[in-house]
């Protein structure tokens, strides 16, 4: 069993998965990862998801599988409908035989080509698509019964997923993956808990037992992002959300959440979201 994890999970006991309907509006989530496997669908908007350092832009109607341990983060611009699965390990490595040396691969398909479907059939992407659009309306509904059906719709996803898009993965290459996430973890776990106080590059270094030079390296290479821009955007987000929940005072909300470059605050808040904080406030 894969021990290592960095997010936690919740799911919902009747479906045994977490399932949301959510609106997001210029919100972004810095690279993380979990056990979980995370589908994202897009019903309306766009959002860049970033998956081992590969970015994609989705559209309404696209969708992303990430696999479970795969570093990601996402971003929203104006408005977007989300509709987000997150099926947990222990579900997955019960359900599909050997998980654990397989991934998911949407480019490794049948629809990668320019190959029509035959007479009758649809390709596996449009399969998908016709499931999740078919889990988010009984979701919505929960008529009587519900759970039954979107379990079966649940199992016709990853049967599909299964049959089409299921790639082999290189085993040392696994085992050496699981290490770094396991040497990062205690990292990102620190920030999560301590990122308003000043984290001195000596010390999260040490917390993955390195030196802070090859520690820089370490992270850069996979996380996709250095550890003070990484720093730097889990303040951004806290101050984000905050603005668009409190009415406190601009200087004191860069003071709550350790923002002490106001400049570069200013110009990743501005890169990020698109506006400065006042113009934020302004057009709530």
């Amino acid at each position: 069993m894969e021990q290592f994890t960095h997010e936690e999970v919740h799911v919902e006991s009747d479906i045994n998965v977490r399932f949301e309907l959510y609106e997001s509006v210029n919100d972004f989530v810095p690279e993380h990862w979990h056990r979980s496997m995370e589908i994202i669908y897009i019903y309306e908007g766009e959002m860049d998801v970033t998956v081992d350092r590969r970015r994609r832009r989705l559209s309404a109607g696209d969708f992303a599988v990430i696999n479970t341990a795969a570093i990601h983060a996402t971003r929203t611009y104006e408005y977007a409908r989300v509709q987000l699965l997150q099926i947990p390990y222990q579900f997955l490595a019960q359900a599909i035989p050997g998980y654990d040396h397989v991934r998911f691969d949407l480019t490794a398909g049948p629809d990668a080509g320019t190959c029509a479907a035959a007479p009758g059939s649809e390709l596996p992407a449009a399969a998908l698509r016709r499931i999740l659009t078919d889990m988010g309306q009984l979701y919505a509904r929960k008529p009587l019964g519900y759970s039954l059906r979107f379990s079966s719709l649940l199992y016709e996803f990853l049967y599909t997923l299964v049959s089409h898009y299921q790639v082999s993965i290189d085993n040392t290459a696994k085992v050496q993956s699981q290490k770094n996430l396991e040497r990062l973890a205690p990292v990102i776990r620190y920030v999560k808990e301590h990122y308003a106080d000043l984290i001195p590059l000596e010390d999260a270094a040490a917390l993955a037992s390195l030196n802070p030079e090859y520690f820089c390296r370490f992270f850069k290479r996979n996380m996709g992002t250095t550890f003070t821009a990484y720093v730097n955007s889990v303040r951004l987000t806290h101050v984000f959300q905050d603005l668009k929940n409190t009415d406190l005072n601009i200087g004191v909300l860069l003071e709550r959440h350790g923002v002490t470059n106001y400049k570069l605050f200013m110009r990743n808040f501005k890169q990020t979201y698109g506006c400065t904080p006042k113009q934020f406030r302004r057009n709530l």
